[in-house]
């Protein structure tokens, strides 16, 4: 504690990336969070609108679309034991998390 009343705020140096030939694969990044709520919410609804929903039936349909049999623009639910049997197949997945438009 002290008795001062001043706040200073210290300078930091993020990591920037200055080229996408600098970046690291796989890395993760951060947002600020109002930024990540509109950003979910309109990945929600371009998925929504543009994606077919599959819904139980989405490991069938993604091994389909990993063999090139069909097209990769669906969503589905699997389950969680589908869903590391379609990682340990090599097919790539990405999790969206389902974001409510309130």
């Amino acid at each position: 504690m002290c008795d001062s009343t001043a706040v200073d705020k210290a300078i930091m140096a993020p990591a920037v990336k200055t080229s996408k030939s600098t970046a690291q694969p796989n890395e993760d990044f951060m947002v600020m969070g109002e930024s990540a709520d509109d950003i979910l919410r309109k990945l929600n609804r371009k998925i929504k609108k543009d994606f077919q929903d599959v819904g139980k039936n989405f490991a069938k349909e993604a091994r389909k679309a990993h063999k090139g049999k069909r097209d990769q623009k669906f969503y589905g639910t699997p389950t969680n034991k589908e869903t590391d049997k379609l990682l340990e197949e090599g097919i790539d997945l990405f999790a969206v998390p389902d974001y409510k438009d309130n």
